[in-house]
């Protein structure tokens, strides 16, 4: 099912949003720096049984993960959206974490790799990785992805000149060494993990830790790499599927 960009003014900020699908909100939250088209793909498929709502999140020009958790709660309720399953993968399951503060927010979580655990691949890694993969993307045949994957990356590297993106990317960048753990000790709401046990950004070795530390929080390993959005959109989607009640 296609989806169409909306555009909300959410404390001064034009906010772009990506929207569509029937049934139960669904609230998806993107990898750093990636941006909603590029996971377009799986969220079509997830349209076909959500109302599916994909924010730009580095339109909020926030400053940390905490505000921009704030930004995107400040920004469903513009939309009127009411207790959305929200679903974050990498960058966008630490903001879901801060979301997650406040269990009547939310029907439910799902943090899939989620950062603000210490990261295993240094940032040279991470860039040869995102040309690897979008070398197999062409390949495979997903060109669009492809071209969104980089297109996205040169619009955050832009924004690096605006001091809220530098604040936001010093952050990200100090997950490296240390976990945010009032992020996790703090969900209030039912959440489900899933993580890839060939991540090489964000090892598996810490889904554990965080099973124990978040209540009423299950695990699901799945047999996949940080990248499986982009190159397995059906299977990323289906299992995220799995997992909303």
């Amino acid at each position: 099912m296609k989806l169409e960009t909306r555009t909300t003014l959410v404390n001064g900020s034009k906010v772009r949003c990506l929207h569509g699908g029937k049934g139960k909100p669904l609230l998806f939250l993107h990898g750093w720096p990636s941006q909603p088209p590029a996971y377009m793909e799986a969220l079509e498929l997830l349209a076909e049984s959500f109302t599916v709502y994909a924010p730009y999140m580095f339109d909020l020009k926030c400053g940390s993960v905490k505000e921009t958790a704030e930004g995107v709660k400040a920004l469903i309720r513009q939309l009127g959206v009411k207790a959305p399953a929200v679903v974050g993968n990498s960058f966008g399951g630490a903001v879901v974490a801060a979301i997650g503060q406040n269990a009547k927010a939310v029907s439910q979580l799902i943090l899939i790799g989620p950062g603000g655990v210490p990261r295993k691949a240094s940032l040279v890694k991470m860039l040869t990785n995102l040309m690897r993969s979008s070398v197999q993307l062409i390949v495979q045949g997903h060109r669009q992805t492809a071209f969104y994957r980089w297109a996205s990356m040169f619009s955050f590297l832009a924004s690096l000149c605006r001091h809220h993106t530098r604040q936001l990317f010093r952050e990200i960048r100090a997950s490296t060494k240390t976990h945010c753990c009032w992020l996790f000790q703090g969900i209030k709401a039912k959440t489900a993990i899933i993580w890839c046990s060939k991540d090489d950004v964000f090892p598996v070795s810490a889904a554990a830790v965080l099973n124990k530390m978040i209540r009423n929080s299950t695990l699901t390993i799945v047999d996949e790499d940080h990248y499986w959005p982009f190159h397995k959109p059906g299977e990323f989607a289906e299992t995220i599927l799995a997992h909303v009640k």
